[in-house]
C-alpha cells in the first residue's frame, strides 16, 4: 500500500523565532522550519495538567533542544508513542505510518513479529516537530540507523528500580561503569526521566543485533554478580527483592527502543531523560532535577555531557 501523502495546508506561515515569541497561543498555525512547512494544531491543548504545560510548551522545548537531540534521532526508524490528549489520557503505539506530509521519510521494514510496516524515520527538525504535533511526547528511536539497520550503534542498559531506593540505582550505574572500565569501553549515563537510569555504550555499527544483545546480556550478568545485594537480572518481579535494581539488557533486540536522551517524558513534572556526567551520578542527581522548562538552559550553560558520544564509538571484543 505504501504511505499516503497528505496535501500541504495553504496559508501564511511564521518563523521559528516568531513561534518562540508567542504568548499562550491557541488553535492552529503553519510553521516554516528550515524551508519546510509544518502544520501545528491545538497549541493550547494541556499535556501536563498539574504543571499547566501545553502542546505549545512541548514544541518550544523540542525546538530549543533540537540541535543536541537530533544526532541521536537522525536516520533512525521511530516507534511513535502518541498521547494526543496529554499524559492523563490513553496512549497508543504507532509503528505503521498510514499517511504523512511529503517531507516525512519512511522505511518499509519487517518487525519482530514478521509484519511489514512503514516506519516513520527521524530526519530533521521538521520531522521531529511533525511527530510531536501528533502527540508524540516522547521520542523512541531504533538502536540502529537506516544505513546500518541490522547493526546497532549503541548498547542500552536500563536500570529499573521498581521499588528499590534511588541510591541503589546510582550505585548500580557506577558498577556498570566499573565493568565497562575493565573492558576498556566508554559509557554514558542518563536519567530515564521516568524512574531509573540508562547507561549507553556507543558502538561502531559492525556487530549484528544478536551479537550485541548477547554481549549486553553478559554485561548485565556481570554487573548483578558484583553487587547481588542491590542488583539483579531476574525478569520476574515477584522473584526480586524489593530493594534490588533490575539490570535490563533485553531492550537491545532489533526493533526494540528506549526513550532517547533529551526526550521529554509523559510523566508528572514534564521530566526529561537527561544526559549526565559521571561526576553528577556520584553527586546524586535526581530525576526531578530535569524538566522541559529548565533543560534547554542547563544544556546551554553546561554543555551537553554526551556531545562526544558518536566520537567515542568503539568495537566490541566479541
Amino acid at each position: 500500500m505504501g504511505v499516503k501523502r497528505t496535501v500541504q495546508k495553504a496559508g501564511p506561515s511564521i518563523s521559528i523565532e516568531q513561534f518562540l515569541a508567542l504568548k499562550q497561543p491557541k488553535g492552529d498555525l503553519l510553521l516554516e522550519v528550515d524551508g519546510k512547512i509544518v502544520s501545528l494544531t491545538s497549541l493550547e491543548r494541556v499535556y501536563w495538567s498539574t504543571e499547566k504545560l501545553t502542546k505549545f510548551d512541548l514544541l518550544c522545548y523540542y525546538i530549543l533542544i533540537s540541535d543536541e537531540l537530533l544526532p541521536f534521532l537522525k536516520d533512525r526508524p521511530a516507534i511513535l508513542q502518541r498521547w494526543p490528549r496529554g499524559i492523563n489520557a490513553p496512549m497508543f503505539f504507532q509503528q505503521d505510518l498510514e499517511s504523512a506530509p511529503a517531507f516525512i521519510k519512511t522505511a518499509h521494514l519487517t518487525n519482530q513479529e514478521g509484519r511489514e510496516l512503514d516506519y516513520a524515520v527521524f530526519t530533521d527538525r521538521a520531522s521531529l516537530l511533525h511527530f510531536v504535533n501528533l502527540g508524540t511526547i516522547e521520542q523512541h528511536p531504533w538502536h540502529s540507523t537506516i544505513k546500518h539497520l541490522s547493526k546497532p550503534d549503541w548498547i542500552a542498559i536500563d536500570l529499573d528500580p521498581k521499588k528499590a531506593p534511588w541510591q541503589h540505582v546510582l550505585e548500580v550505574a557506577r558498577i556498570v561503569k566499573s565493568v565497562c572500565d575493565d573492558l576498556d569501553l566508554v559509557c554514558f549515563p542518563k536519567t530515564s526521566g521516568s524512574s531509573g537510569m540508562h547507561v549507553y555504550i556507543p558502538l561502531k555499527p559492525v556487530a549484528t543485533y544478536d551479537r550485541v544483545a548477547e554481549f549486553a546480556r553478559l554485561l548485565a550478568g556481570e554487573v548483578s554478580s558484583r553487587v547481588p545485594r542491590i542488583a539483579t537480572i531476574e525478569r520476574t518481579i515477584a522473584k526480586r527483592k524489593s530493594d534490588q535494581v533490575y539490570v535490563d539488557s533485553m531492550q537491545n533486540a532489533r526493533g526494540k527502543s528506549l526513550a532517547s536522551v533529551l526526550t521529554a517524558r509523559a510523566k508528572p513534572g514534564a521530566t526529561v531523560s537527561m544526559p549526565l556526567t559521571w561526576k553528577q551520578v556520584e553527586a546524586g542527581v535526581k530525576i526531578s532535577d530535569f524538566t522541559i522548562k529548565n533543560v534547554p538552559g542547563l544544556i546551554t550553560k553546561h554543555k551537553n555531557p554526551w556531545r562526544d558520544f558518536f566520537a567515542s564509538q568503539q568495537a566490541l571484543k566479541l
